[in-house]
């Protein structure tokens, strides 16, 4: 009974269609990291087009994987701590373990 009130309210139909809503914008809110991310995938997050996104590519090639987001705001222009706030609360992070350079690093090799 109480369903059958709660439906025809226009406050119900309102409430389910703002959880709705909500739930859709949570599913979309998928997390990036910096250190393993494609072009691709950095573009989806807001705030990082194709120029930023193929910038941080070419950074992280040349000088290796970030080692914190600040790294990040110091090796790319135009990324300051205002912007990079606001990369962060768009799904960028930084996994607490970078990716493996072995193979760049031959040294470190364990056989």
């Amino acid at each position: 009974m109480r369903l059958v009130r709660f439906f025809r309210s226009p406050l119900g139909w309102g409430r389910c269609v703002m959880m709705l809503v909500l739930m859709g914008a949570a599913w979309q809110a998928e997390a990036v990291n910096l250190n393993t991310a494609t072009t691709q995938q950095l573009q989806q997050i807001k705030g990082i087009g194709p120029k930023t996104a193929e910038r941080i590519i070419e950074e992280r090639d040349r000088a290796g994987p970030y080692s914190s987001l600040q790294d990040l705001s110091d090796r790319i222009k135009g990324i300051g701590p205002k912007r990079l706030l606001g990369l962060q609360n768009s799904g960028l992070h930084l996994s607490s373990t970078p990716p493996s350079s072995n193979e760049k690093n031959p040294k470190n090799k364990t056989n």
